[in-house]
């Protein structure tokens, strides 16, 4: 038989008569067979592979409109393929494989749902992307080690257990870091002294800000009056010389003078000042001296318009066993004020017998300007010591 051509204007094709039996067409092919048919035990309509009925279905459609696939599906072919969308039940939501953009593409607030119980829920609403868990907590793992962060449910906890590398800025809540859970053992320790540049943490108050501060701050709070600026030695140089006062911080400062002797008996010590011109060698100090024995003689000394400000009478000793001791206050070094020094002294008896000697000292610069360090030295010879700057917090 040949080509069979159904003509008219309803044209119409009937297999069976509305008993209980199957209804095929059958593809006889010569090396393979497939059937369209009515299962009629089943109500199925079915495109199987073979001759039978029934036997290796391929597509099954019931009465219900529910399609049952039993192989692979293909849409298109490798280089060439078709969109494919999946609508749901509410309208604008769908699933869609876009084949030119060859992206899955989701619409906003369509989740995928994840597990027998679609506990995790993944979804982008437009504004924000979210992944929820419903029971329990959620973990994030590499299939090398492990478990690498943990999420808690009930408690909001984030637990790595792995090193964490943030690339961009960690922001928490004021509060959030709890001082227990800060540990510092961890830390490379600094291996050098503090100096005033480095910096610190610190609230500042009760329930306030974080911010950084200097340790030149915290070693003036827990200094008390008295901040130490800087110390030096007799011992490598003939003079000591201070030549970055810090006038916008203190306006008063202390002079500690320590063990001090020299090569040769019967040595002064002398100041001067800096301004901003330099030192000033020029004959503009005033001073006075008053010493007290042990074996009760005084004496004294001044001088008007010199070019230093003598701090000790009698001088010092050549013995290492015989020091001297001092404190020298210094004020007034400001643009528009006077300098002035007050001192105390001290030392003891050398092996000749002399007496042990105490002694008070004054004296000033005589013009009104603002003053940028000061000088210790000798009157000749070398002596050996230590002198030490304070700023005084008034």
């Amino acid at each position: 038989m040949g080509t069979i051509q159904i003509d008219g204007s309803t044209p119409k094709l009937t297999i069976g008569n509305a008993t209980a039996e199957d209804a095929t067409i059958l593809f006889d092919g010569n090396a393979q067979d497939f059937y369209i048919a009515l299962d009629d035990s089943a109500d199925d309509l079915l495109i199987g592979l073979g001759s039978t009925v029934g036997t290796t279905p391929i597509i099954a459609i019931d009465e219900n409109k529910l399609s049952t696939f039993s192989g692979a599906i293909t849409v298109g072919v490798d280089d060439t393929g078709h969109d494919v969308k999946l609508f749901g039940a509410t309208a604008g939501s769908f699933l869609l494989w876009d084949e030119s953009a060859d992206a899955l593409l989701l619409t906003d607030s369509t989740p995928i749902q994840i597990g027998d119980a679609q506990d995790l829920t993944l979804y982008h609403d437009g504004s924000h992307s979210y992944i929820t868990n419903k029971t329990g907590t959620m973990k994030l793992a590499t299939e090398t080690s492990g478990i690498a962060v943990t999420i808690g449910h009930t408690t909001s906890e984030v637990t790595i257990a792995d090193n964490l590398t943030v690339t961009g800025t960690v922001t928490l809540a004021d509060g959030s870091l709890a001082l227990a859970d800060l540990d510092i053992d961890g830390g490379t320790d600094i291996g050098a002294a503090i100096v005033d540049a480095d910096l610190f943490i610190i609230d500042d108050g009760a329930g306030g800000t974080n911010r950084k501060v200097t340790a030149s701050r915290v070693k003036t709070y827990c200094s008390g009056t008295h901040v130490k600026i800087s110390q030096s030695d007799f011992s490598t140089s003939t003079d000591v010389s201070f030549t970055s006062i810090e006038q916008s911080t203190y306006n008063n400062y202390l002079v500690k003078i320590d063990g001090l002797y020299a090569s040769a008996t019967g040595v002064s010590l002398y100041a001067r000042i800096y301004t901003s011109a330099g030192e000033i060698t020029a004959s503009n100090y005033d001073y006075a001296i008053r010493e007290y024995r042990s074996d009760g003689t005084e004496s004294s000394t001044q001088g008007v318009d010199a070019a230093f400000m003598r701090l000790n009478h009698r001088g010092l000793d050549d013995d290492s066993a015989n020091t001297y001791f001092g404190n020298i206050y210094i004020g007034g070094v400001k643009s528009g004020e006077r300098c002035q020094f007050f001192g105390n002294h001290g030392h003891s008896s050398n092996d000749t017998g002399n007496p042990s000697v105490g002694g008070f000292s004054s004296g000033h610069y005589t013009a009104d300007t603002e003053i940028t360090g000061f000088k210790f030295y000798p009157d000749g010879n070398n002596i050996t010591g230590t002198i030490t700057l304070y700023g005084i917090i008034t």
